[in-house]
């Protein structure tokens, strides 16, 4: 027996998010989750892990990082940093050289397989930036930017314990 649809509501006679922007927050997190999935499927197909690929493209942008400033600055926890690094020099994709001013501190650089490989992750993360951006206008691109880094500096107040 047939049903009549539910129209769908219109955005007015919606109920609000919450005080809290629940829906806007739930809107991030799904597109993160998307993007994870999509960016860790394609970079499989290319024979890497999403760590790796912050490794490589890191490394790949700024050749001679130290391991700490990379841990720092990578989406990849400190303790697991290392380790990667210890797989992916065995690869031939990474170098640790010493500092000539500090013999403690090594300098990561790629090396030839490692520079191929992070031309390929680096077009594969090209690919799903400008598919993620095309249905978006520059005004609204430009929006999301800098709503997003007023919310990472309140996150990142919370995280260190300043809020």
């Amino acid at each position: 027996m047939p049903t009549a649809k539910t129209p769908k509501p219109r955005k007015s006679d919606r109920a609000p998010s919450s005080p809290h922007g629940t829906l806007a927050w739930l809107a991030v997190v799904r597109a993160y989750n998307l993007c994870d999935a999509v960016m860790g499927a394609r970079l499989a197909a290319i024979g890497l892990r999403v760590g790796e690929h912050e490794v490589l493209a890191t490394i790949a942008t700024t050749p001679g990082i130290t391991q700490q400033m990379l841990a720092a600055r990578c989406f990849v926890a400190k303790s697991g940093v290392s380790m990667l690094l210890k797989q992916m020099e065995g690869k031939g994709w990474v170098r640790r050289d010493s500092d000539g001013a500090d013999a403690r501190v090594r300098r990561l650089t790629l090396t030839e397989d490692g520079t191929a490989m992070a031309q390929k992750c680096l077009a594969v993360q090209a690919e799903l930036v400008t598919a993620m951006a095309a249905p978006a206008t520059e005004d609204e691109l430009e929006t999301v930017a800098d709503t997003m880094n007023r919310v990472s500096m309140v996150l990142e107040a919370l995280r260190s314990g300043k809020a």
